[in-house]
């Protein structure tokens, strides 16, 4: 069986270790008074903290949020999931359940 990914908007930020306070996204900015995410000065990485684990990140990698939760992603990996809203380039969730109406169908809708 086959299963796609379930259309969800997230909130994303890029990360940066040179940032100024007025470009930080407000839920950035929680995360980073609530520890949940960190710049490690002498390492050069971001950390991110998880329940379960902490993962590590470079500049330029994008932060996520969805459903409270916190990830990084490479910014290719990031790109194949995720389009901005506004982006009309890719195909809509709503347009692939009209391709495969029409496939099972033969055009009746």
């Amino acid at each position: 069986m086959k299963y796609q990914k379930k259309p969800v908007t997230v909130e994303a930020w890029i990360l940066k270790s040179d940032y100024h306070v007025a470009e930080i996204d407000e839920w950035v900015q929680q995360a980073l008074i609530e520890g949940k995410i960190s710049f490690d000065y002498q390492q050069k990485v971001w950390e991110i903290k998880t329940y379960n684990v902490t993962y590590f990140a470079d500049d330029g990698f994008y932060l996520v949020k969805e459903d409270g939760e916190i990830n990084s992603y490479r910014p290719d990996i990031f790109e194949e999931m995720y389009v901005k809203v506004n982006d009309t380039n890719r195909i809509s969730p709503d347009d692939i359940g009209n391709d495969i109406h029409e496939f099972l169908h033969g055009g009746d809708k």
